[in-house]
């Protein structure tokens, strides 16, 4: 292989369909200096032909076959192997990239020398290419450059701009400090896994436009079982990078990232409790549990807000009033927009009477997604009551 500034890779298996799509995104793109390399694991449909038609009209395809399925993580590490460029982008072979994708990831890594990836957005399609509606969540992300500390910092958060393969560039001597892919947790997670070890050494580059499609369809990674699984302990990982740094020299620091290790660990815990249910209470238990805590906290007839996502209904506690959290006319509003929405609600409700505020588990996340809301309870409040089920502050103590 030459050595093209760009490599885009495409790892494939039995998508011919698609993989001509997008194949077409990459031969497309407005930025000259690209090899398109296709790593084949033994796919037995068109996939062959697609490729090699498509090889015959340009010279900037490499294509990879190989003789037997090598399995998702084989496939997609043989491709840190054969990278010769600078730069180094992975299309899953059923998304697509936008004709200025290469250009501008390029240009963003050139200006940046300290950043091991770009990152961009992406629009979302279904099977059949539509637009859809959704967009991404971009969270606290500042565009340009952002220390990639601080990145993983608002990931773990939810604050932070999730990842999609398709969208971002990634700088090939950055690859090569911090290792290839790995799988520690689940092969699902490969991207995630080698995107926060970039994130700990280098900084990353945001370009807060969308210049890739990504596919929703049935098969995806992302529908994987054991998904939602490998998500929580990529990020209980990335806790552990930020308490390597010298971020956690700061003691409050450090103590809110014990804090949101303890809450994503409890939510790993609860994403397999489904698969050894003898071993932990059962919804209803667990929920009778809560209901005694807080009748033993709340005197009768006392008001509370309840901060639950609305999961576990206000009369829980039959003879204590229950104030769904963000509320109006007495409803569940969802989640506030912002701290400073949750604040003002807060206080709102203290000039309404209320004594305590109640998060159950369903609704922990806001602990450590809502920062500035944790930091005015706890240094404004007494924190009576902390267990796996319930946090619970007491508005009437400052």
């Amino acid at each position: 292989m030459s050595q093209e500034k760009v490599t885009v890779a495409i790892p494939t298996y039995n998508r011919a369909d698609l993989l001509k799509r997008c194949m077409e995104s990459v031969l497309a793109q407005d930025y000259p200096d690209l090899r398109l390399l296709v790593l084949d694991n033994a796919s037995d449909d068109d996939t062959d032909m697609v490729v090699r038609s498509l090889a015959k009209e340009d010279q900037r395809i490499t294509y990879i076959r190989h003789e037997k399925n090598i399995g998702f993580a084989r496939n997609w590490q043989r491709i840190i192997e054969v990278n010769q460029s600078p730069y180094l982008t992975i299309v899953p072979d059923d998304d697509l990239i936008l004709p200025s994708f290469i250009r501008e990831s390029v240009q963003a890594l050139d200006e940046h020398p300290s950043a091991g990836f770009s990152l961009a957005l992406p629009k979302f399609i279904d099977e059949n290419g539509t637009i859809l509606p959704q967009k991404q969540d971009t969270g606290d992300m500042p565009d340009g450059l952002i220390k990639g500390l601080e990145y993983i910092d608002l990931c773990i958060a939810w604050r932070g701009c999730s990842i999609y393969t398709a969208t971002t560039m990634m700088r090939a001597a950055a690859i090569a400090e911090v290792g290839s892919f790995d799988s520690p947790h689940s092969w699902t997670t490969i991207d995630s896994n080698l995107s926060f070890r970039l994130a700990a050494r280098f900084d990353i580059v945001f370009l807060k436009k969308e210049l890739a499609l990504i596919r929703a369809h049935p098969g995806q990674i992302s529908e994987h079982p054991w998904q939602k699984f490998s998500v929580l302990a990529e990020s209980i990982d990335a806790i552990a990078y930020l308490l390597q740094s010298d971020r956690a020299a700061d003691p409050t620091y450090r103590q809110q990232l014990g804090e949101r290790l303890l809450a994503l660990n409890a939510r790993k815990s609860e994403s397999i409790h489904h698969l050894v249910p003898h071993l932990y209470w059962s919804w209803t238990e667990r929920l009778e549990l809560a209901a005694q805590d807080v009748a033993a906290l709340i005197p009768p007839g006392e008001s509370f807000i309840l901060v639950d996502q609305n999961q576990w209904g206000g009369e829980f506690v039959g003879d204590r009033h229950a104030i769904p959290f963000i509320e109006r006319d007495g409803q569940y509003w969802g989640p506030p927009t912002d701290d400073e929405t949750a604040i003002s609600e807060i206080e709102r409700s203290l000039s309404r009477g209320a004594s305590f505020i109640v998060f159950g588990w369903p609704a922990f996340w806001w602990l450590y997604h809502y920062d500035r809301l944790h930091r005015y309870l706890r240094d404004n409040f007494r924190c009576v009551l902390k267990n796996s089920r319930l946090v619970a502050f007491d508005l009437r103590e400052c």
